[in-house]
């Protein structure tokens, strides 16, 4: 571990060296962070650059290049951007909204990073990493680092023998967690493809949202785990297996039912990750966190793959999970699929506590699947809360919609 790591310091000071020793080029002023200069370099060059008025100018310096366009998770388009005398390609956009921004740069066809911004959206698989730009509102807002009493974040390593491999778990306990004995309600949340178990902390600061809502008195404390979405071996705990390399470990979860052969489970395919949640995880997490063992104060939910993770695991095991968070995601014919959960909704109703389904009201990518399971939910008269956003398929709303349904769960 420490040879791993000392190389990846080594590389990543070499990669600074070489961002920091190019030559000036460009405007750097304006209220964005100064990076490089002095010594009479003239201006340094500066991206992000976020503006008085809430836009944002992003730089990069490829004199060669024939185009350059920024793209990602800003507002939904892409913008072309301008090379200067000196090679730098720039753009301005917004005004935006206060948030959270991912962005990246499409340099003649090929996706990079912006090599001067430190702050970084991890990718994973065929999804690269973005980097990340905050635009300030008034004072903190909900997911800002406020001055409240603060949880803690832990990195958890556990043997899956679904999986046969060890594998992680990013696991928040509320403030006060180390002082007490009290046992708390646990909130299962999963990501999506293109992320970490590390996601909902480092890009979606879950750890400050809960913090913050807890301090103002508007969520109950409670434990979140963050478990690894695919069907694979820990991500840095050894060796990359073959199986995994071919395929195998996929992006995870799959339409399945989640480790119980209930009525009309047979028509849906094995499902891994949910086996791995239900036989490894909670298992885990009941035998070393202080936990509330019971379905009536565990719930599970994600985000895109993550809400499909939900429905086929959850669906079929309300026994296990009374909360249900959907998050940009839905279902087609989820009746016929999981027929366990909609043949008696009097009986569903009354095991759930809480069933959510969220998506951004601009998402081009799951809203109709989304709209789906809600029509789907009412005709069969189960109870349920149906949130439309701003947004699209994209942090912005996921931020948020942790925001709103936290307060409405463990009540």
């Amino acid at each position: 571990m420490f040879k791993r790591t000392s190389c990846f310091l080594t590389v990543a000071a070499v990669t600074a060296a070489i961002v920091y020793a190019q030559p000036p080029a460009g405007p750097g002023g304006g209220s964005g962070r100064v990076r490089g200069g002095g010594g009479g370099r003239g201006p340094a060059l500066v991206s992000p650059q976020v503006n008085p008025d809430r836009t944002i100018t992003l730089r990069f310096r490829a004199p060669n290049a024939k185009e350059v366009v920024a793209i990602g998770e800003i507002d939904g388009k892409d913008h072309p951007m301008t090379k200067d005398d000196s090679g730098v390609w720039s753009v301005t956009i917004g005004p935006l909204a206060p948030d959270i921004y991912n962005y990246q740069f499409r340099v003649d066809g090929v996706v990079a990073m912006d090599p001067l911004n430190q702050s970084v959206k991890l990718g994973f698989g065929a999804f690269p990493s973005a980097s990340m730009v905050e635009v300030p509102g008034d004072g903190l807002v909900f997911d800002d680092a406020k001055p409240v009493p603060h949880g803690t974040v832990r990195f958890e390593t556990y043997e899956s023998k679904t999986m046969g491999a060890p594998r992680t778990l990013w696991i928040y306990t509320p403030p006060g967690y180390d002082k007490g004995n009290q046992k708390f309600p646990v909130f299962y949340l999963l990501h999506g493809a293109g992320n970490w178990d590390s996601s909902w902390v480092l890009t979606g600061r879950e750890n400050y949202i809960m913090d913050n809502l807890i301090a103002e008195g508007k969520s109950k404390p409670m434990i979140i785990v963050n478990p690894l979405g695919y069907v694979q071996a820990g991500v840095g705990t050894g060796p990359v297996r073959a199986a995994d390399m071919a395929g195998a470990g996929g992006r995870g979860g799959g339409p399945a039912g989640g480790g119980r052969g209930a009525s009309g489970a047979a028509a849906r395919p094995p499902n891994p990750f949910g086996d791995d949640l239900i036989k490894d995880v909670i298992p885990y997490v009941e035998s070393n966190f202080r936990t509330l063992k019971d379905a009536d104060h565990r719930a599970l939910g994600g985000l895109s793959m993550g809400g499909g993770q939900t429905i086929s695991v959850g669906f079929p095991r309300t026994d296990l999970f009374h909360y249900l968070i959907i998050m940009s995601m839905g279902a087609q014919n989820a009746d016929t699929t999981y027929p366990e959960f909609f043949s008696n909704p009097a009986a569903t109703n009354k095991t759930l506590k809480l069933l959510w389904l969220g998506v951004g009201k601009d998402d081009n990518l799951v809203g109709s699947q989304a709209k789906a399971l809600e029509a789907t939910l009412v005709a069969k008269g189960i109870k349920h809360v149906y949130s439309v956003s701003e947004g699209r398929h994209e942090w912005v709303v996921w931020r948020h919609a942790l925001y709103e349904v936290a307060p409405q769960m463990f009540r």
